[in-house]
């Protein structure tokens, strides 16, 4: 009779955790987000480095960051035909996004800021620059002159 009671009351606990008990797995498919493995955060890592380095190298003269830029934009443009473990379509479809997509954004940003700069650049500005008189007149440059004649009234 013990047996009986304790199938019944396993039978009844086990029906009422079994309907509001979610696994991991279940919340993250109803909740839209999921877990990213090991290679999938390093992918994240790569992509989000170059596109920093592809945003702050777009503009600059810093030579560094220009040849950072120069790199990270010819991994971004790099044809679908090399693909390897990372390159830029196999880490954007590792991700769930669309690289064909991303790429188009990334080039039309950066034709964008580069015809803002060159809409600024087109704007007259003054540049004031300060020297001290002695480097403005050389001492050979002082002596080599020869003395100018007043004008006769």
């Amino acid at each position: 009779m013990s047996e009986g009671f304790q199938l019944a009351s396993d039978s009844a606990v086990e029906r009422f955790v079994g309907l509001n008990q979610i696994l991991p797995c279940q919340y993250y498919d109803l909740s839209g987000g999921h877990r990213l493995t090991g290679e999938q955060r390093l992918m994240l890592a790569l992509l989000a480095d170059a596109i920093n380095v592809y945003q702050q190298g777009a503009l600059s003269r810093n030579t560094r960051k220009r040849l950072l830029f120069i790199d990270a934009e010819r991994w971004i443009t790099a044809s679908a035909r090399c693909r390897h473990a990372f390159s830029f379509d196999t880490v954007c479809d590792a991700l769930g996004i669309n690289p064909s997509m991303l790429r188009r954004r990334m080039l039309a940003w950066k034709h964008e800021l580069r015809r803002d700069d060159e809409a600024r650049a087109g704007t007259p500005h003054l540049r004031l620059k300060i020297t001290p008189r002695s480097k403005h007149l050389s001492q050979r440059r002082n002596r080599s002159r020869a003395p100018v004649a007043a004008p006769a009234f």
